[in-house]
């Protein structure tokens, strides 16, 4: 993804001269996002011009992702992109940031060695510095590439500028960054760290600038959100940001993503449930159901805590939608293992799945587990569970037809037509819904009736503008 510089929510650093222009890259979650848009604010607060593409840029940053071996391809294959315009005289610098940068490190250079610098997920700091080196000393130069992988880390200090690269009523606030936790699939760690919170105050005031500056919907991201609040002094937990965030004025919808399961407390469904301003929406990855597989992949949850925490959940946060992650093709997977997962989602329906097929990353344990599962195998499981959601979504979209609900506007979809969600789909990730109707704009929100139905998005025609009165998650 190509980000264009928006106006920065952050401390302004003031005029800089002039240091050429940046394309910038940004590959992954939304996570490396905002990471991507903190180091942006640092480049453009440092005089750097942004441009939407790399072909004739002075600079090109890429903001890698090597969650799995997949990404770590995709990665490649960007990075292999840039060095063929710098091959060309395209493009003058390439520089490699992010996960698989913490991953790879100077083992980088040796397969690009085009590539001008590498900086870690911890050095993302750096970036704006280490950028107007590289154009100051001459094409000539035999200067070594700076590699940075000291300890791994994110964007998380207080007042770093930031140039918002999703749409402007929307934008991701980042909680915490790291994990604390150990799956046995999981790279994470290595590449992020442990767990550590932004302060409560911060974050706070994070979201009052980004309301400010005309967001209406917070997704509240981290490795691990639950996690927020153990590394901080004074016992708080997620709860307690929830309730201070649900006081901040001018924000209409905020949203939790990348909850784990073990941390969720009764404490935290009353809050979620009570709260005016938090969606009715649940991001909690469950990886799987059964009790051989959960073990072997360290979650710290059993089948029975697992199956009795999402009706906990359900009962305590009304017309809540669920989203989670599957991964099925786990070293020791057995047939009965899968069947007992298939049986799960017509059990416990999911609004919203992902299924992973299980690659192998070497610095995991998981790598070395045995009895393996074939890949053919594995692709043929994630597909089945896969086709049975799509089924069961269908089915369950197709009964809101003639409902009346309440959706946020995102943007035009065509002649007539506007792209939109109600509050149990996330941005970019979920289905939406397509509206019909005039007078709309981002931001909004309107009461729609459904009038069609698909595998994954509604569609519906305009009624009228909500009341901002109203319950904001009604």
């Amino acid at each position: 993804m190509i980000s264009k510089a928006e106006p920065a929510a952050g401390r302004d650093p003031g005029p800089k001269s002039p240091a050429g222009t940046i394309a910038f890259v940004t590959l992954g979650c939304p996570k490396n996002t905002v990471d991507s848009e903190h180091m942006l604010g640092a480049l453009v607060g440092d005089g750097f011009r942004t441009v939407g593409s790399p072909d004739g840029a002075d600079v090109a940053v890429i903001n890698t992702c090597a969650f799995l071996g997949s990404a770590v391809r995709e990665s490649k294959a960007a990075i292999a992109e840039l060095c063929e315009l710098k091959d060309r005289r395209s493009l003058k610098r390439v520089i490699v940031t992010g996960c698989l940068a913490q991953r790879a490190g100077g083992a980088l250079l040796e397969e690009f060695p085009q590539v001008d610098a590498v900086l870690g997920t911890g050095q993302w700091g750096e970036v704006a510095s280490v950028a107007r080196r590289l154009l100051e000393r001459g094409d000539d130069a035999r200067d070594p590439a700076p590699v940075r992988i000291d300890d791994p880390g994110g964007a998380l200090e207080p007042g770093s500028p930031r140039a918002l690269s999703t749409p402007r009523h929307i934008a991701y606030l980042k909680i915490s960054e790291g994990c604390d936790h150990r799956c046995t699939f999981c790279i994470i760690p290595r590449l992020r760290g442990d767990q550590r919170s932004k302060p409560l105050e911060q974050v706070v005031d994070e979201a009052r600038v980004l309301a400010a500056a005309g967001v209406r919907e917070l997704n509240l991201i981290g490795q691990d959100t639950t996690g927020w609040g153990t590394d901080l002094a004074g016992g708080l937990e997620l709860a307690d940001l929830l309730q201070a965030l649900d006081c901040v004025e001018g924000i209409t919808w905020i949203r939790v993503q990348y909850t784990y399961p073990r941390l969720w407390s009764d404490r935290l469904i009353e809050t979620w449930g009570r709260a005016r301003r938090v969606v009715p929406y649940v991001d909690m990855p469950l990886q799987h159901i059964a009790q051989d597989q959960l073990r072997a992949m360290a979650r710290a949850m059993t089948e029975r805590d697992t199956r009795a925490l999402v009706k906990r959940i359900r009962a305590g946060i009304p017309g809540v939608a669920f989203r989670t992650n599957f991964i099925v093709g786990f070293p020791g997977e057995t047939d009965e293992h899968f069947q007992a997962l298939m049986r799960y989602i017509e059990e416990e329906p999911f609004e919203n799945v992902v299924v992973f097929a299980y690659e192998r990353e070497p610095e995991t344990p998981s790598y070395a587990m045995t009895p393996r599962v074939p890949l053919n195998v594995r692709r043929s499981r994630r597909a089945r569970l896969l086709g049975r959601q799509q089924e069961l979504s269908r089915r369950r979209l197709a009964r809101r037809i003639g409902d009346s609900l309440t959706v946020m506007v995102d943007g035009p979809a065509g002649r007539g037509q506007w792209a939109a969600r109600a509050a149990g789909s996330a941005w970019e990730v979920d289905g939406g819904v397509v509206v019909e109707g005039t007078g709309l704009s981002p931001g909004q929100l309107a009461t729609v009736r459904v009038t069609g139905a698909a595998a994954y998005d509604l569609f519906a025609r305009v009624e009228r503008p909500a009341d901002p009165a109203l319950n904001l998650i009604g």
